[in-house]
């Protein structure tokens, strides 16, 4: 097995992943996902003002609750092995795969239901109410389903099937809104909202199986000696995750105790549409993984190049997405919260960094983890979860949600930027041109200028100022050729 900075035993089959056309292909699957996964996003959102109104911010404030408990128990007790069972099938021989596989499986499905029960306990000792407690059991359920479906679509990833992937993700996102417009005719309260959640899973699951069956392993090994040595081999990057997933959420637990139910549903509000855009980094840069992990074992020079690619891919998109969010803060929230809320407004345009800097930094958390440097992810992931609960209990009782999106911020920058410096000091050898980096934020300020003109609303001001962005970042030649050739209508154009 591998160690901290020792590779694991190569793969002598030859592949898509060895060939040229291993980048286009993570490329156009990093599009798709990230397309599918906008995709998926708008869905939900449209969902959301109903489930708001309905439930009203208290009631909201406790769903929102529940899921980023249940959410932090699954970041924890899943350890990464989802990603690492990404990386290990990508460079493992093939007769290793199915073992490993089994065994991933008893892993990840055994740590995830020890997790629920814990998540459980721990709602009804803090004293959240019956309905809160047996909502994240409910919840819990849904994860470990998910958590099994997840580690099924394992090879679906690594062979870069990604169609499939983000088809499965779509029907996940168009069920939920399914349940959720039938329990908001239907009258239900906020218990049945979060028991919808399991027969979801349990039809994602299913079409999960019927993908991968003859393929893969479909039943768990539970071989202690082959638990220990998984485990042990990403031990560090399995806490790094861990707490990554506690830091991402943990300033909304904080605030069900520091502050009111109100003040968490005004932040909670905001946060939900930051977490869906977050996502979108390590979704796209993550299909990258199998490619990037290769060139890590067998090709410096390429893996170098790659992340370069990556990087102002990120950076292009991160910038336009957080100008876009943070003018058009105003309108999102009126449309997510009858008569909207100036407060949820102030918080979603300071969680518009928050979003540049996840962007950026995912290339370089998954450069480290295709270099094996499971102990720098993990300081990366101290780091920010410190500033993130030292921030929220400065911050929140004196600014209440603006505190908590402070903190939340401060955080990711923090994760940003001990991202960059451990990645320069694994690799001296690497390099990012300050080139693209000016030209994307000359596009930006250019496009920041609306907000001179008058009598826009929030929403004509981000229209216009991705245009003129966008507009820029092209005319200024800061896309990548690579980018620039994956786009759809030049693929089209190449064909005529």
């Amino acid at each position: 097995m591998a160690t901290d900075e020792q590779p694991s035993m190569l793969a002598d089959d030859s592949d898509l992943l060895d060939t040229p056309a291993a980048g286009p292909a993570a490329i156009r699957g990093g599009m798709l996902r990230s397309g599918g996964f906008v995709a998926g996003g708008v869905l939900s959102l449209a969902s959301l003002p109903l489930l708001t109104r309905h439930l009203g911010f208290s009631d909201y404030g406790r769903y929102a609750t529940v899921i980023s408990l249940v959410t932090i128990v699954q970041g924890v007790t899943d350890v990464g092995l989802g990603q690492i069972g990404v990386r290990e099938h990508a460079i493992r021989p093939e007769l290793q795969r199915a073992r490993m596989m089994r065994n991933l499986l008893g892993v990840r499905f055994g740590l995830t239901s020890l997790g629920v029960a814990l998540a459980t306990a721990f709602a009804a000792l803090a004293g959240y109410g019956h309905v809160v407690v047996i909502g994240t059991l409910f919840a819990g359920v849904a994860m470990v389903l998910q958590v099994v479906q997840g580690t099924f679509a394992v090879p679906l990833s690594a062979t870069l099937r990604l169609g499939w992937v983000t088809t499965l993700d779509l029907i996940r996102q168009a069920l939920s809104v399914v349940a959720i417009v039938a329990l908001v005719l239907a009258g239900a309260g906020l218990l049945a909202f979060l028991a919808a959640l399991v027969p979801v899973g349990m039809v994602v699951l299913v079409c999960t199986l019927a993908l991968v069956r003859g393929t893969t392993p479909t039943r768990p090994s539970f071989e202690r000696a082959e638990w220990v040595l998984l485990i042990r081999s990403v031990l560090p990057f399995a806490t790094a995750v861990a707490i990554s997933a506690v830091y991402l959420r943990i300033t909304v637990v904080v605030m069900s105790l520091l502050a009111s139910a109100v003040q968490t549903g005004y932040y909670a509000l905001s946060y939900s549409v930051v977490a869906q855009l977050i996502a979108i980094p390590p979704i796209a840069v993550g299909t990258a993984l199998p490619v990037l992990a290769r060139a890590a074992r067998d090709d410096r020079e390429r893996l170098s190049y790659a992340l370069e690619r990556l990087f102002e891919v990120t950076l292009i998109v991160g910038v336009g997405l957080a100008l876009a969010l943070a003018l058009a803060a105003k309108f999102v929230i009126a449309v997510l919260a009858k008569g909207g809320s100036p407060t949820s407004v102030d918080v979603l345009e300071i969680q518009s960094f928050a979003l540049l800097t996840q962007f950026v930094a995912a290339p370089w958390g998954y450069a480290l983890l295709s270099l094996h440097r499971h102990r720098a992810l993990l300081l990366i992931s101290v780091s920010s979860l410190a500033v993130s609960v030292a921030l929220t209990l400065i911050l929140v009782p004196v600014l209440q949600a603006q505190g908590a999106a402070l903190a939340f911020s401060g955080a990711e920058l923090t994760l940003a930027a001990s991202s960059f410096v451990l990645l320069r000091h694994a690799r001296k050898d690497l390099s990012f041109s300050t080139r693209t980096a000016i030209r994307v934020l000359a596009a930006a300020a250019l496009g920041a200028t609306v907000v001179f003109i008058p009598g826009l609303t929030s929403l004509s001001r981000a229209v216009i100022a991705s245009v003129i962005y966008w507009g820029a970042v092209f005319a200024l030649g800061a896309v990548p050729a690579e980018m620039a050739h994956a786009l759809p209508w030049r693929r089209l154009a190449g064909t005529r």
